[in-house]
């Protein structure tokens, strides 16, 4: 028996073209390039999620790159404070800069943290969650003699 055909609409600079794929070619196209949206019936879903989806009622797909911005883009990043936490909006630069300063705070990028060092360097273009909080530190105060 072979695989199921489905129209695929691949955004492009002249629109979109249309393409016949099966759902094998539709998530190796969808994960060739970082970053590409993938919707199905109009919900979007990650490539991994399309690879474990059951597509009986699937009707249409559409495959775009992910809008990114540029190298100043501005991400909301929560930063814990006596109030709980407060929102201020960040470049990159300017979350590892913070998170530099004689270790300021702990940076969790999509609830992983990650060491203040790296930020600079690391592709933000799929992150969804930023949370610096201060440095938490265990143990007992040492006791006066």
């Amino acid at each position: 028996m072979s695989e199921i055909l489905y129209e695929v609409k691949i955004a492009d600079a002249t629109g979109h073209t249309v393409a016949q794929m099966t759902k094998p070619e539709i998530v190796a196209k969808a994960t060739a390039s970082q970053g590409t949206w993938v919707f199905v019936n109009d919900r979007l879903v990650s490539a991994a999620e399309l690879e474990h989806m059951e597509l009986d009622a699937a009707t249409e797909f559409k495959l775009m790159p992910g809008l990114v911005g540029g190298k100043d883009r501005l991400f909301s990043v929560e930063i814990a404070d006596a109030s709980g936490h407060s929102v201020v909006q960040m470049s990159q630069t300017e979350i590892a800069q913070k998170a530099s300063e004689s270790n300021a705070a702990w940076v969790f990028v999509d609830n992983t943290m990650v060491a203040a060092d790296d930020i600079a360097a690391m592709d933000f273009s799929a992150v969804q969650k930023i949370r610096m909080v201060p440095p938490l530190v265990g143990g007992m105060a040492k006791a006066e003699c």
